[in-house]
């Protein structure tokens, strides 16, 4: 289960989680589901790349034009306040790039977000202007709810 988006109804957050191996597929996949179903955009999220996950498939200049496209769909959306947007990469393997993903990008701007990196859950529901119970919450994906799961495996050689 590579891409799984929840949502936690009373937090009035999203929840992304990423695993294994992510592939390109599943990255597209998901911000195709999220261009069909926008409403899922306006609330605050907390991504978490989980241990071990990794994006090894994905070249940076496809994460380049992946940005492009939310960059595209969140221009035609009107927020009224900025959208909080945390991460918590728990995987050594994924780290440059969630670390590319998240860098010299003006995403205040592109995509009317503030986006910030944390070390771990109680530092994000802090920043995500969360009550301190909300922090085991988080943890634990307690009263989050499934919305959208992608595994696609990457694509290998095959045979004629």
């Amino acid at each position: 289960m590579p891409i799984v988006l929840r949502h936690n109804e009373k937090l009035e957050l999203n929840q992304i989680q990423y695993s294994g191996s992510v592939t390109l597929a599943e990255l597209t996949a998901l911000a195709e589901f999220q261009a069909a179903n926008p409403t899922w955009l306006t609330f605050d999220s907390l991504a978490i790349v989980a241990p071990g996950a990794n994006f090894h498939t994905v070249d940076k200049s496809a994460l380049d034009a992946l940005y492009a496209k939310y960059a595209e769909l969140f221009a035609s959306m009107h927020f009224l306040i900025l959208r909080r947007s945390a991460w918590i990469c728990q995987s050594a393997e994924a780290e440059e790039h969630v670390r590319y993903w998240l860098g010299d990008r003006d995403m205040r701007d592109a995509v009317s977000s503030d986006v910030r990196r944390f070390d771990g859950f109680a530092e994000a529901a802090d920043w995500l202007v969360l009550s301190p119970s909300a922090t085991a919450t988080l943890e634990r994906g307690d009263g989050f709810a499934e919305i959208f799961r992608a595994h696609i495996p990457p694509m290998r050689g095959f045979s004629r």
